[in-house]
């Protein structure tokens, strides 16, 4: 099997291929092509790419030869993963994304900085939202590319990957938005949100990509799939745990931030059926509330904690990645790479 220190700079190198190849597209639109094109260059930057070594190593675990193929579909999954931020930013609200302006703010700013006419706050969020349809764009040239050398499958992999998730989000509007007091269904969305929206891309495809890329057996790229899920669980419920307990420094977002987005995660739905009334009240107090304080937010983790929903979950993530190990380990001949790969996604600060 081969192994690689850090692939990082070979996807950084091909994901750079990709935005070249769309600047040079978007090129006749001129100056707002440029816009584009900056802002995809500084949102494609500063992130763990773990989503595109989780596939090198699968396609490594899995014999593959053609690592051009394997490197062109890991850059397209940070790419799609750059979109999936773009818009995220955009719907959620949020102003900061890895510790820095989010790209919609920078649009915003920028036609407050011109004098332009209209809403800038309105213009900022259709530039993002324009910025992450055309990251979209290059991470589907990606996969095209790899498709071309290694086969279809790839691409369809790709494709169905890329449907669930944008589902995936929208049924993590609609749980936002609906009624905290619904607590029967809502473990369930919560879950199926999870399964839909960051499993898929952040480890049941990935897995499933390099596999397919390394022409692995129909069984093979379907018990990689399975496998991911699991792993994608503990991905989302430590980013989850990250959101309380981690610091801006950290994790380039304010503590806080899907309290006061709203978002229904594990830890509110323990907190509010385990918690004590006033537990209960801390939490759905600033639950949705963008101009929550500092304080408040503070007594809110502080009853998430004193719940016992920090613990819960603490105890779900081991068992999430045990049961992924186990998988792995029985779906890939050496899966020592990928399982390192599992302790960098639960075993992290930001």
């Amino acid at each position: 099997m081969r192994t690689v220190e850090d692939p990082r700079p070979e996807i950084a190198d091909r994901t750079a291929r990709l935005l070249a190849w769309a600047a040079a597209s978007m090129a006749p639109a001129g100056v707002a092509a440029a816009d584009i094109a900056d802002r995809l260059a500084a949102s494609s930057e500063g992130g763990k790419a773990f989503r595109g070594r989780l596939l090198l190593a699968a396609f490594d675990g899995c014999g593959g030869s053609d690592r051009e193929a394997a490197l062109e579909l890991a850059a397209a999954l940070e790419l799609f993963q750059t979109a999936a931020l773009l818009h995220d930013d955009v719907l959620d609200g949020s102003d900061t994304r890895r510790g820095r302006p989010a790209a919609h703010k920078v649009f915003e700013a920028q036609h407050r900085d011109a004098g332009w006419h209209g809403d800038a706050a309105a213009y900022g969020r259709a530039g993002a939202i324009l910025a992450g349809d055309v990251a979209l764009v290059a991470a589907q040239r990606g996969a095209t590319l790899a498709a071309r050398r290694v086969g279809d499958v790839v691409a369809d992999l790709f494709d169905e990957m890329a449907a669930l998730v944008t589902a995936g989000q929208h049924l993590d509007m609609r749980v936002a938005v609906s009624p905290v007091d619904a607590l029967p269904g809502l473990e369930r969305d919560i879950r199926t949100i999870m399964r839909s929206k960051t499993a898929s891309y952040t480890a049941e495809f990935p897995l499933a990509l390099g596999a397919a890329a390394a022409g692995a057996s129909a069984a093979t790229v379907s018990s990689l799939r399975e496998a991911g899920l699991p792993l994608g669980a503990a991905f989302q419920l430590r980013d989850d745990v990250l959101g309380l307990t981690g610091t801006p420094e950290r994790t380039g977002k304010p503590v806080g931030d899907d309290l006061r987005e709203g978002k229904r995660t594990l830890l509110v739905w323990h907190a509010v059926t385990a918690g004590d009334d006033a537990q209960r009240a801390a939490v759905l107090g600033v639950l949705g509330r963008a101009d929550a304080s500092a304080d408040e937010i503070r007594a809110a983790i502080d009853a998430i904690t004193a719940s016992g929903a920090l613990a819960a979950v603490e105890e779900q993530i081991a068992r999430e990645a045990a049961r992924a190990r186990d998988a792995l380990g029985a779906a890939l001949p050496d899966a020592s790479s990928v399982l390192a790969l599992v302790d960098a996604a639960v075993d992290r600060s930001a």
